[in-house]
């Protein structure tokens, strides 16, 4: 028997009133069962507990899922995974279902995936909406920063960024997110979260956000071109379509710093969800719902649209699945065969595209109210890799980078301690230049090298991490010092770029026998 979730637990009066009445409405129609959202008066969010206690009940009352504990956040709150579509089945009997992995609110100020999350859990496990998981295997991670929720904030407990920790997975909550993915390895993941309409350059201009949803997709320049063409060219259309008749308009997500600004399609950094999880040749994508004044305004219809943009998600998928886990095997097959590009791309850079030199976009003006379309010119949509390195067949890394090492296992990455003396041809870096610029409206290290192949020994103690591994692509590019979203520029590892020192970690060209 499955051991159920330990919560920590304090029941408000609201929860003790949930219980009788979700007990009383379970089993008399397929959409009678209320949400802690649903129930409330007026603008208020679900509490940690309120969910907790919802998801528990709806889980025994419905057993449409099961509840796993995958982690625990800073101040001790349980972070849990439902999943659908395969209860009571160890992962290894559904290898041939196709794997959806979603998860919502890893800041803690944008609540309305996680209000849409408890949504969908329950118009699943009801029946309402059963056939989105019929030929899925499908996870789905509430809440992955209840802390940040709780107190009304966009970061964790120790003030952390969630959505910039998918590297370096020093934060308790990303990792066990992490934990899960490798674990499961899915094919397909959505990371939910919301976009601010009311930026201060926008009201300035006179003018708010109306990008209705948003969406982005693969974008970094190692991840598969045949995935990232099946997400702008076959996923995105087909859920703009469905999403017309919910009365919800879906757009490609877009970053900006104002309307005079440049205008990109998100980022192509590995420590977001999306990237981090892309760069495995998952189909992997990010839903931005647009937020309210406050983080508790509009929450229903902010929900609403969030809902039915995850239900066309994973409909469009449900639909698609045996193709795109065929799909998603055979690329990410060649991670490990070595059948791909000998070249790594270390860093890049959105620029314009002679084929797309304009965009309009929405906007509502603040003074009349009336909704408007805004033309820019200084759109960048294509993704330029300007510096690549060839794919060595592993790095030695000396034993007293613990840290180091222990981020690669933190990723799932394997290491290997060296027993014995190796002989081997090894490429070493000589830092000789660190140019603080930007790329993708970011501070950037432009980090300039002297390398030097030779002869020598890879000496007991130390620790190889191979290439041949699905992570091939995330260990060049973590490890690399030139790389854009490697470890050597993050903090607590910049001192690895000492300008005139050698760059600790070398490469492996060949091993003699």
């Amino acid at each position: 028997m499955r051991a159920k979730p330990q919560y920590r637990l304090h029941r408000s009066p609201y929860s003790i009133l949930l219980l009788p009445v979700l007990t009383a409405l379970i089993g008399c129609s397929q959409t009678a069962v209320p949400t802690p959202l649903e129930l409330a008066e007026g603008d208020v969010l679900t509490s940690y507990e309120d969910m907790m206690v919802f998801l528990d009940r709806l889980r025994l009352e419905t057993g449409g899922f099961t509840i796993d504990t995958i982690g625990e956040s800073l101040e001790g709150r349980a972070l849990v995974a439902l999943r659908f579509g395969a209860t009571g089945q160890a992962e290894a009997t559904s290898s041939d279902k196709l794997k959806v992995l979603i998860y919502a609110q890893q800041h803690g100020n944008e609540p309305s995936g996680k209000e849409a999350a408890i949504a969908l859990a329950r118009d699943i496990a009801t029946g309402a909406d059963a056939d989105l998981v019929e030929g899925v295997d499908f996870y789905l991670v509430p809440q992955v920063n209840p802390d940040g929720s709780e107190k009304g904030q966009r970061r964790n407990a120790a003030d952390m960024d969630l959505n910039r920790d998918h590297l370096p997975l020093s934060t308790p909550e990303v990792a066990a997110l992490h934990s899960l993915y490798n674990r499961i390895l899915p094919h397909v993941t959505l990371d939910v979260h919301e976009y601010g309409f009311a930026g201060s350059t926008w009201v300035d201009a006179g003018l708010l956000k109306n990008f209705g949803q948003q969406i982005g997709a693969l974008s970094n320049a190692n991840m598969s071109m045949v995935l990232r063409s099946f997400a702008w060219d076959e996923v995105i259309p087909q859920m703009q379509s469905a999403l017309i008749q919910k009365d919800v308009l879906l757009r490609r997500y877009l970053v900006t710093d104002g309307p005079d600004a440049r205008f990109r399609y998100s980022t192509t950094a590995l420590n977001d969800g999306r990237n981090s999880m892309g760069i495995y040749h998952s189909l992997s994508f990010l839903i931005e719902g647009r937020n309210g004044l406050t983080v508790e305004s509009d929450i229903r219809e902010r929900t609403r649209q969030q809902l039915e943009t995850i239900k066309a998600f994973l409909r469009f998928f449900g639909e698609h699945s045996e193709e795109v886990r065929n799909l998603v095997d055979q690329e990410r097959g060649a991670l490990v065969s070595g059948d791909l590009s000998d070249q790594v791309a270390l860093v890049m850079d959105y620029v314009p595209d002679p084929d797309r030199p304009s965009l309009t976009v929405g906007v509502i003006d603040i003074e009349t109210g009336e909704e408007a379309d805004l033309t820019i010119e200084t759109f960048a949509p294509a993704v330029e890799a300007t510096h690549a390195v060839s794919r060595p067949l592993g790095y030695v890394i000396p034993s007293e980078l613990a840290e180091v090492i222990a981020v690669l296992e933190r990723n799932g990455i394997a290491v290997q301690t060296m027993e014995q003396a190796t002989p081997a041809t090894l490429e070493s870096y000589r830092i000789e230049s660190v140019v603080p610029t930007q790329k993708e409206d970011k501070d950037f290290l432009d980090v300039g090298v002297t390398a030097t192949r030779y002869d020598g020994t890879i000496d007991p103690g130390d620790v190889v991490v191979w290439c041949d591994q699905i992570a091939t692509n995330l260990i060049v590019i973590l490890l690399e010092p030139q790389s854009q979203w490697g470890l050597a520029p993050l903090p607590g590892f910049v001192d690895m770029l000492a300008v005139g020192s050698e760059y600790p970690i070398e490469r492996i060209v060949s091993v003699q026998e």
